[in-house]
């Protein structure tokens, strides 16, 4: 009898043992991750509307992980993924996570972005980075790629700026001859302002493959993430979601 009873209590335990894990697991399935976003329209919108915000959201739907795009400041952005306080980041350059133990790269990249040079006065061709010297830029406070690749031996001076009207202000106010930023937030920042004059240099300075960034706490995720990215360019979903949220800032 007491075998018996000791056998109904054990089998008891591995169910409760069992029960608990798919509860955890439920929990931790229904837990919706704060993605930080540090972009303007089209890019990101504060309502999870822009182009990159859809892409990250389906590409968590499809793991069966829920998000929300959360703006953000692109000073501290990737200080505060490294801490968690953000699960991650939508999406930077390679490498953006050099300085941050914390953090780790999903290595399936899913927009290449055009860093451009904006202007009032400048009318010469772009010759990358190393085209800067004579000009005084303003360059987003913050941004991985300007802070390594444009700095004060390789401009006549440069600022760097959290807020994008401020940035492009400076160009307004004569203050700046370049504002090096995102082509198509650029488009929207002069419709904004109203800035018909100031204009985007060509070429292009520099074209950068973009990924998307967990905190480690995350990092089972990465390899279900990078799969779902590569479907999502096999099945055509990604080039959908730019042509339907970008298409029209193309020139």
């Amino acid at each position: 009898m007491k075998k018996a009873n000791f056998r109904t209590m054990a089998v008891f335990a591995i169910i409760a043992a069992v029960f608990s894990c798919l509860l955890l697991n439920t929990a931790e399935s229904a837990e919706t991750l704060d993605i930080a976003s540090i972009y303007k329209a089209p890019i990101s919108t504060p309502e999870g509307t822009g182009m990159a915000d859809l892409i990250v959201k389906e590409v968590f739907s499809r793991i069966g992980v829920k998000v929300q795009i959360v703006p953000a400041a692109s000073a501290t952005a990737l200080e505060k993924v490294d801490k968690g306080m953000y699960d991650g980041d939508i999406f930077r350059v390679d490498g953006a996570n050099k300085k941050f133990p914390n953090i780790v790269q999903v290595p399936e990249t899913y927009y290449d972005y055009e860093f451009v040079a904006f202007t009032k006065t400048v009318n010469v061709p772009m010759t990358g980075y190393d085209g800067l010297k004579p000009y005084r830029v303003a360059v987003p406070k913050g941004w991985v790629e300007t802070d390594n690749n444009v700095r004060e031996d390789n401009t006549k001076s440069v600022v760097r700026i959290a807020s994008t009207f401020d940035m492009f202000n400076t160009l307004v106010k004569g203050e700046a001859d370049l504002v090096i930023y995102n082509r198509l937030m650029g488009y929207e920042m002069i419709r904004e302002m109203g800035a018909s004059d100031i204009r985007a240099l060509e070429p292009m300075i520099v074209s950068r493959p973009m990924f998307l960034y967990l905190n480690k706490k995350h990092q089972d995720l990465v390899p279900k993430l990078a799969a779902a990215i590569k479907d999502m360019k096999k099945d055509g979903t990604i080039q959908k979601i730019v042509a339907e949220t970008v298409g029209k800032y193309k020139k």
